[in-house]
């Protein structure tokens, strides 16, 4: 078993490295700069730069080469969202006014589109696998993706839930076996206001088309999500499914320990990707 672990620099991405070599499983990571080689070797210093792979375009034909040999993917790759640093003086304004609802801008960098990275991105990672011959990708999205109008999607009006939806239904129809995990708010938040994020102290639940998004318990540790990614390699319950994944606050319920002991506890293991309909939403 060999992994390639895409967006390997990322805050979950680093954490999944770090756990498989803990396991003294083979990986590969993949990162697009030499900036961010350097950040996942800081961060993990088990890590041997020399299998670190620098694919600076996550196209189909540079991808290849980077993943043949290997038998899983695991991608991690995602927009993400910069604040409008401006704005906030809109919201400071609209709090000292009494005005609710109101939040600050964002926007993307040049190239780094939700429908460039999760969307296309994606596909071409997807493809790439195929040609590489490898057998299981496991795809790390993000919960929320049933709702057209999750705040999430207005983010620099980028839609990235729709987008990362859409990728979801492509590797579904590609002939690879997939996981598909929908993770709730990846603990710990930025900002002042933190919780909690250690693994391996609470409770993990699964369910399906966004049925714990507006649950208090809606959360869940980078740890605990690496640590679920991590079984998903050898876990043959999960093959070819899509669900979501929250946790509990620590103290309630029992510790995770065992994905296939989760998964069997879990009333179904198959989201409902019929809605929405993308192609009308994302074509308008």
């Amino acid at each position: 078993m060999k992994i390639i672990v895409t967006g390997a620099s990322g805050k979950t991405g680093q954490i999944v490295v770090r756990k498989l070599l803990e396991n003294s499983v083979d990986v590969r990571p993949v990162v697009r700069s030499e900036a961010s080689k350097a950040k996942l070797k800081a961060a993990v210093p088990a890590v041997d730069p020399a299998n670190v792979e620098v694919v600076e375009s996550f196209e189909k034909a540079s991808l290849v080469p980077a993943f043949q040999g290997c038998t899983h993917l695991v991608i991690l790759t995602s927009s993400q969202p910069k604040l409008v640093v401006s704005s906030l003086f809109g919201v400071v304004w609209g709090k000292l006014m009494g005005k609710k609802g109101v939040r600050p801008s964002f926007y993307f960098a040049e190239g780094q589109e939700p429908e460039r990275v999760d969307w296309i991105g994606q596909r071409e990672q997807i493809d790439a696998a195929k040609a590489a011959g490898i057998d299981h990708v496991i795809l790390i999205s993000s919960m929320g993706g049933t709702d057209v109008d999750h705040f999430l999607n207005t983010m620099g009006n980028g839609r990235i839930l729709l987008w990362k939806r859409k990728a979801e239904k492509y590797l579904m129809a590609s002939g690879l076996k997939y996981t598909i995990i929908h993770p709730g708010g990846l603990l710990p938040h930025p900002g002042p206001k933190r919780e909690s994020c250690e693994g391996g102290k609470r409770e993990l639940v699964v369910g399906v088309d966004d049925e714990h998004l507006n649950a208090d318990d809606r959360t869940i540790p980078r740890e605990d999500l690496a640590e679920v990614t991590v079984q998903c390699l050898t876990c043959v319950t999960c093959v070819n499914t899509s669900w979501d994944l929250v946790s509990k606050k620590e103290g309630q319920g029992v510790v995770f320990s065992t994905l296939a002991k989760l998964l069997q506890s879990a009333k179904s293991l198959h989201c409902d990707f019929s809605k929405p309909d993308l192609d009308s939403l994302l074509a308008a």
